[in-house]
């Protein structure tokens, strides 16, 4: 029997005889996994006045009640983590250890969410009447509208569904058509939690159908959005005055200065780049190294490179897997075309594996001579591919760091933590990693894009995310009404 992903209003499959389904395919073996029933505009507005009825109710629950329950859900994930990771796996298409790696990483911040909003204090601010008392108190939104990608199926909803939750919210989840299967398994663990029905909703669906009619409903409080900067461009204009979290894309650099430990470097730029076959916003796309190390470390990386063993997820000794769809194979195409075509030179890789089951196993890729001019340069290419740049002085590292519209994640390696530093300061990146690669990530710290570039607007990661997806209150009161 076919697996279904089914529309999921107040913790119930919502049957309706309109709806046309799409396959939830493998990436690895194009198996059909799945078929995923598509919302409407209809199922977008059950579902939104689905979590408008609950919305008062969990706005009025006491926060250690919100907290357990977040942590409740947490702890399911755990307990069904075997599961979640190969359903992760073969949907997304990563190797198994990353999706047991990622879902680990999601109990995580299920657990971290609950005790942050465990421990939430208000403020009491001065008063300039000594008959009054100021106290600021963070109240939810309301209805928050979610649209999560399917580069990290497991984590990235979970950022938003669990600080939104732990924040009072109810929540319309519009999960990727290419992941669905993940978003069910989280759905069910929420529902199976005791969160009251219509506190998460799921209306699988396509972003220009299903995701639009949800960003733009007038009853939609807030947008929570991850993704690329034109689909996150195209949800500013349509939210228009609405509060927004948006974090969006990358094609982040790692400077690498010339004192570095070349050995130790490649090992850790290898990772950086080639996780999850390079379709991280934070991963390493752009190392800018110094002219006097560049070809020691190029050869260093083009020999891990040749090391990985490209496969399906579910094979144990897979350790890159194939991309996830066709147009993201597409746009690395172009990537590396263009580039070729400029004067960069590919040192392995570069193309599509030939002889494996569907077209978009893409081999781990080295690439130098990457100039300003290139797509690879002012572009997220989002896959497994690592691009060299050399620079001469410190001036010209941080020119070509910031010489894009993006600025999410930098990295700068150096022995000289004094010089590095002065190069961290000077780029424009909404995280910088001095000592360590771009993608390095802590996911209680505050994450997101620089003012001015096209990665996003306000801060994923522990208490930021919780404070962005609730507003502030503040309330005077009579002096006498508080000790």
């Amino acid at each position: 029997m076919t697996r279904e992903v089914p529309v999921m209003i107040n913790g119930k499959p919502s049957a309706r005889a309109d709806r046309t389904t799409i396959p939830v395919r493998s990436p690895s073996t194009g198996e059909r996994l799945a078929m995923m029933v598509c919302g409407t505009s209809g199922d977008v507005d059950h579902a939104v006045d689905a979590a408008g009825r609950v919305a008062p109710e969990l706005a009025s629950m006491t926060v250690r009640a919100r907290a357990d329950l977040v942590r409740r859900v947490g702890d399911l994930v755990a307990e069904r983590a075997g599961v979640i990771a190969r359903d992760l796996a073969a949907e997304q298409g990563k190797p198994l250890l990353e999706a047991e790696a990622e879902v680990a990483t999601a109990v995580t911040m299920w657990h971290e969410a609950a005790e942050i909003a465990r421990h939430a204090t208000e403020e009491i601010l001065p008063s300039d009447d000594p008959a009054r008392r100021v106290v600021v108190v963070r109240r939810p939104h309301g209805v928050l509208a979610v649209v999560t990608p399917w580069n990290f199926p497991a984590t990235i909803p979970t950022e938003y569904l669990s600080a939104g939750l732990a924040a009072g919210n109810a929540i319309v989840w519009k999960p990727s058509e290419l992941t669905p299967m993940t978003a069910l398994h989280l759905y069910d663990c929420i529902v199976d939690a005791g969160w009251p029905p219509g506190s998460v909703n799921l209306v699988p669906g396509l972003g220009h159908d299903t995701g639009a009619a949800l960003i733009s409903h007038g009853r939609v409080c807030a947008i929570g959005f991850t993704g690329s900067p034109q689909t996150g461009d195209a949800i500013a204009r349509a939210a228009g005055a609405k509060p927004m979290l948006l974090e969006l894309g990358g094609n982040n650099a790692t400077v690498v200065l010339d004192d570095v430990d070349v050995a130790v470097v490649a090992e850790r730029l290898h990772a950086a780049a080639f996780a999850n076959a390079g379709q991280i916003c934070s991963s390493t796309e752009r190392i800018i190294v110094h002219r006097r190390i560049h070809d020691e470390l190029l050869d260093a990386l083009t020999e891990h490179a040749a090391s990985l063993r490209l496969g399906a997820s579910l094979d144990p000794e897979t350790t890159i897997g194939p991309v996830n769809n066709e147009p993201t194979a597409a746009k690395i195409d172009r990537h590396l075309a263009d580039a070729i075509a400029n004067g960069a030179r590919v040192t392995i890789g570069g193309r599509r594996a030939s002889g494996r089951p569907t077209e978009l196993y893409y081999e781990p890729t080295v690439l130098t001579g990457l100039t300003p001019d290139m797509l690879a340069f002012s572009e997220e290419t989002f896959g497994p591919v690592a691009a060299l740049t050399a620079f001469d002085s410190d001036d010209e590292a941080v020119e070509l760091v910031n010489a894009h519209g993006l600025g999410l994640v930098t990295g700068v390696l150096g022995q000289d933590a004094g010089r590095a530093l002065a190069i961290g300061r000077r780029v424009s990146a909404g995280v910088v990693n001095v000592g360590d690669v771009a993608t390095a990530w802590q996911p209680h710290t505050p994450f997101g894009g620089y003012s001015g570039r096209a990665s996003g607007v306000g801060r994923l990661g522990g208490r930021y995310t919780i404070e962005a997806l609730s507003q502030v209150q503040t309330f005077v009161l009579p002096a006498h009404m508080m000790p």
